[in-house]
């Protein structure tokens, strides 16, 4: 690993560079940021057809009155739930290939599967990814028409929404740390920096910066997000020769224009952790300074050899 040769200039940037810098590197990784985001889109959005698509079930999509409402709003919701799962390959590929390597697909799986106890209790739990599947199994299917407004409205829009987008706005590079950092849960050595006081020590102090990027970053994916949906919608009219929804819309176009977006944004968000390190921890200056001490690190290899000539 080259600390001081990397693909991106390491330097402040600000929220517009940072979105033209994701679109260059979506460029230059175009193919392994594509095959790192199906691998955990695919099963995500596997299991939301399971869970969610019942909802459009039996409706009339040319009846005014029989638009999926319900469907679009809670796919909607559960990919918003699920966006920081779909970027963890993503991110365990970005990391090292910054630094000029070209790690295989196979090595990245791995490497971000060996997270798995941060992943699952950060991610699955604390961010409500779990609970919010398992509250999925308590919607009644038989009935479509009957809306448990308790859980979907009460306990889901009004507690879970707000406290998960808080987390997304306050500690937005908890994947980073856990992926790229991989610093333990738990230590018994309290020098030892753990998950959390890592996620303390990086977010704490720039809870106003963080919130700002956090704005500005929704709304450049509402504008991306309307841009390849408009997109979307007008190439199914010229293929299907319809402006109408159908099933292909409903359940393909809909769900894919969002996680496309989601994988979009995931590289924004690397390089806004990149762009956190640089601008408040001085992250240029510690690669230097790390990369000039492995050059005047002394060669262990050749030193056993002089060892062993001497003992001859």
């Amino acid at each position: 690993m080259q600390l001081d040769n990397t693909r991106i200039a390491i330097r402040e940037r600000n929220l517009l560079e940072t979105l033209d810098l994701s679109f260059r590197v979506l460029r230059e990784f175009w193919k392994t940021w594509h095959i790192c985001s199906l691998l955990a889109i695919v099963p995500l959005a596997a299991l939301n057809a399971v869970l969610v698509n019942w909802m459009a079930y039996g409706l009339d999509f040319s009846e005014p009155n029989e638009f999926p409402f319900r469907y679009f709003w809670t796919m909607l919701v559960f990919i918003y739930f699920e966006a920081p799962l779909a970027s963890i390959f993503v991110i365990a590929y970005l990391g090292p290939a910054v630094f000029m390597e070209n790690p295989k697909i196979k090595q990245v799986v791995w490497d971000a599967l060996k997270q798995y106890p941060g992943i699952i209790l950060c991610q699955f739990l604390f961010r409500g990814v779990l609970p919010l599947w398992l509250l999925a199994l308590t919607f009644d299917r038989l009935d479509i028409a009957n809306v448990n407004y308790w859980v979907e409205f009460g306990l889901i829009c009004v507690l879970m929404l707000p406290y998960v987008t808080i987390l997304r706005a306050f500690r937005p590079y908890i994947n980073e740390i856990i992926v790229l950092e991989r610093n333990p849960l738990r230590a018994k050595n309290p020098q030892v920096i753990t998950v959390g006081k890592r996620s303390s020590h990086l977010h704490g102090p720039y809870s106003n910066d963080l919130f700002v990027r956090w704005m500005g970053t929704v709304l450049a994916t509402l504008v991306i997000t309307g841009m390849v949906g408009v997109t979307t919608f007008f190439l199914q009219s010229i293929l299907f020769a319809t402006d109408g929804l159908n099933w292909i819309i409903v359940y393909i176009w809909y769900p894919a224009v969002l996680w496309t977006v989601v994988s979009l944004i995931s590289v924004v968000r690397f390089l806004d952790y990149l762009d956190l390190r640089i601008r408040h921890e001085g992250w240029e200056v510690e690669l230097l300074m790390k990369a000039e001490a492995l050059r005047l690190k002394p060669d262990l290899t050749q030193l056993e050899h002089l060892r062993f000539r001497a003992a001859l």
